[in-house]
C-alpha cells in the first residue's frame, strides 16, 4: 500500500476519536510518511509520530480533567451530572474568577504532562515528518511549520501554542503570543499540498467545519484526498471525563471500520443491510399494527386508502424524521434511524459490529425488559411500538 501524509483536525475532547480512527487505519495496513496537525491533533500527531499509537492511546484512556487542568474531577463531574447546589456554584465562582484574574485557565499541567511523555529527539528523527499549525496575534499571521522548524528544545511550547483555546492563558515563544491553529486552519490540508505532497488522509472531527480553500483544492487534479470524519456529532470538546475519552476512543476504531468496509449504520455499525432485508422486517406491518401506529401519530387518511402503504410512506418517514431530525426518502434509512434511536435510549453497546436482524432482537428484549421507558413523546411511544412489532 502506498505511503500517505495525514492530518489531523483539532477538537479538544474529541480528539480521543482519532487514535481509535488510527488504530482502524494502521489495522488495515495504511502508512504515513508525515503527519501534521492542529491544535490536539498537533498533540495527537506528535505522540504518533514518536512510536506510533501505544503511548497516546494509553494517555487518552487514563486522561481526566485534573490532568490537565487545575479542576476537581469530583467537582466536573457534578457539573456533568448537573448536580449543582451551592457549594458546586461556589466552587464554579471561584474557578471563573481565578481564570478571570489570571487571564485564562492555566496550561501548566498540560505542558507538564507533555514534557513526562513526549521526546522531542525521538520526534526530530522519526521516520514520519511532523508539522503544526498555530497563530501569532503578536504578527498577526499563521505559523505552518514542521519539525525542522522548531527550534530546539520548543517542541512542547508549539504544541501548546497550536492547542491554546481562548479560555486558555496566552501562550508565549519568544515574547509573541500565540493562539490555538484554528484560529487560522483546522484542518490543515492546504499546507500539506503546498509542502508538495498529494496523497492525504484527513481525519476530521467535526461533521459539518469546511477545510480551508477546500473548493480550490479538490479542483486540483493531482491530489488525492480521503476524508474520514465522525458519523455522529461528537461530545463537547472539553469534555474530558474518563469515560467519554474512552467511549470516543472505542467509536473512533468501530465508525472508521465502518466507513472502510463501507458497514451500515450511523451511530451503530451493521454489516451489509440489503433492501431484502428490509423488505422481510415489514412483511410483519400488518393492517392492525399499521393502524395504531398511523393512529398515534395522528396521521391522517381517507377512507379505502391501503393503510399498511399509508404506514410505511407516513408513519415511518414520520418516526425516522423525529430519531435523526433530518429527511430520508430512503426506506433502508429510514428503519434504521429508528431502530437506532431506541437503542441509544436503551443504552445499547455503541462499539461493536452488529448483525442488523441480532441487533433488532437484542433492542426488542431491552424494550420488553424496561418497565419503566419514561417516553416523552407520541413519536416515542409509536416508534417503540414499531420495533416490537416487527
Amino acid at each position: 500500500m502506498k505511503e500517505y501524509a495525514l492530518v489531523l483536525e483539532g477538537g479538544g475532547a474529541k480528539g480521543a476519536y482519532q487514535i481509535g480512527a488510527i488504530k482502524a487505519l494502521y489495522e488495515r495496513g495504511y502508512k504515513f510518511n508525515v503527519i501534521v496537525g492542529t491544535s490536539i491533533g498537533a498533540i495527537n500527531a506528535a505522540f504518533l509520530c514518536q512510536d506510533g499509537v501505544e503511548t497516546i492511546e494509553r494517555l487518552w484512556q487514563t486522561l481526566s480533567f485534573s490532568d490537565i487542568m487545575n479542576i476537581e474531577d469530583e467537582f466536573v463531574q457534578k457539573v456533568m451530572d448537573k448536580q449543582i447546589d451551592f457549594s458546586v456554584v461556589k466552587e464554579l465562582r471561584n474557578n471563573i474568577n481565578k481564570a478571570l484574574k489570571d487571564r485564562g485557565i492555566d496550561t501548566a499541567l498540560m505542558r507538564k504532562l507533555l514534557n513526562q511523555y513526549l521526546d522531542e529527539e525521538k520526534i526530530r528523527n522519526s521516520n514520519v515528518r511532523f508539522g503544526l499549525v498555530t497563530f501569532c496575534i503578536s504578527d498577526m499571521k499563521p505559523q505552518e511549520v514542521f519539525i525542522e522548524d522548531i527550534p530546539k528544545g520548543q517542541l512542547v511550547d508549539y504544541l501548546l501554542a497550536s492547542s491554546n483555546l481562548p479560555v486558555f492563558k496566552r501562550a508565549k515563544i519568544d515574547k509573541k503570543i500565540f493562539l490555538d491553529g484554528g484560529a487560522f486552519d483546522n484542518c490543515s490540508v492546504e499546507m500539506l499540498y503546498n509542502a508538495g505532497y498529494k496523497n492525504i488522509i484527513a481525519l476530521r472531527l467535526f461533521t459539518k467545519n469546511k477545510i480551508r480553500n477546500y473548493s480550490t483544492l479538490i479542483k486540483n487534479k493531482d491530489l488525492c484526498l480521503k476524508m474520514f470524519a465522525p458519523s455522529v456529532e461528537l461530545p463537547y470538546i472539553l469534555n474530558f471525563e474518563t469515560n467519554n475519552l474512552n467511549r470516543l476512543l472505542e467509536y473512533g476504531y468501530f465508525d472508521t471500520i465502518k466507513q472502510l468496509d463501507k458497514l451500515d449504520g450511523y451511530y451503530y455499525t451493521f454489516n451489509k443491510i440489503s433492501e431484502k432485508d428490509i423488505a422481510k422486517l415489514l412483511e410483519n406491518l400488518n393492517p392492525n399494527i399499521s393502524l395504531n401506529l398511523v393512529n398515534m401519530l395522528g396521521i391522517k387518511y381517507k377512507a379505502g386508502q391501503n393503510i399498511i402503504d399509508v404506514a410505511k410512506e407516513k408513519a415511518i418517514l414520520k418516526m425516522s424524521k423525529y430519531a435523526s431530525q433530518k429527511s430520508s426518502k430512503i426506506l433502508k434509512r429510514q428503519i434504521i434511524s429508528i431502530v437506532e434511536y431506541v437503542a441509544k435510549k436503551e443504552n445499547i453497546n455503541i462499539n461493536k459490529i452488529y448483525d442488523f436482524n441480532k441487533f433488532l432482537n437484542i433492542v426488542k428484549q431491552k424494550i420488553i425488559n424496561n418497565k419503566e421507558k419514561n417516553l416523552k413523546s407520541n413519536v416515542e411511544k409509536a416508534m417503540y411500538y414499531f420495533i416490537e412489532s416487527i
